[in-house]
């Protein structure tokens, strides 16, 4: 599918408009799993631009993240280390009205990996507002 930037609302619209094209959640989260995965710093600011919200939000069990200035300060270090050789969805995108939720490997080049899952929300204007991240897979139940 090719994608043009006509303004992230405009972009929206149109695409949760044609039968078969993406949600706008679904655009919010594609452009943020690809802004992760992208090395050239200038292209990952406007990937993050058009998917995060101005207040996004990023809560996860150890801090809480307010603004996209800072998410994407705390984010950069970790996206720029040559350790990291990607990052991939190991699950769909569960995406429904305004929110969502996937799963996430960050493959490093030692042959390691992290595990993440990832809930959220966007706003009005199709960004993400708010991440809940979970790091590690979760437990299976105990059987009963």
């Amino acid at each position: 599918m090719r994608r043009r930037f006509l303004g992230v609302r405009a972009a929206l619209v149109v695409e949760a408009t044609l039968p078969g094209m993406p949600s706008p959640v679904e655009t919010a989260v594609d452009t943020y799993i690809r802004a992760c995965s992208e090395r050239d710093p200038a292209t990952r600011a406007q990937l993050f631009e058009a998917c995060l919200a101005d207040d996004v939000r990023m809560v996860t069990s150890g801090r809480e993240v307010r603004g996209r200035a800072s998410l994407v300060q705390m984010l950069t270090p970790f996206l720029d280390d040559p350790r990291l050789a990607r990052i991939r969805l190991i699950s769909a995108v569960d995406a429904r009205g305004t929110i969502f939720r996937y799963r996430a490997l960050a493959e490093l080049r030692d042959g390691t990996s992290a595990e993440a899952f990832d809930a959220g929300e966007i706003d009005g204007n199709g960004r993400i507002s708010l991440f809940l991240t979970f790091a590690g897979p979760l437990a299976d139940a105990a059987e009963r």
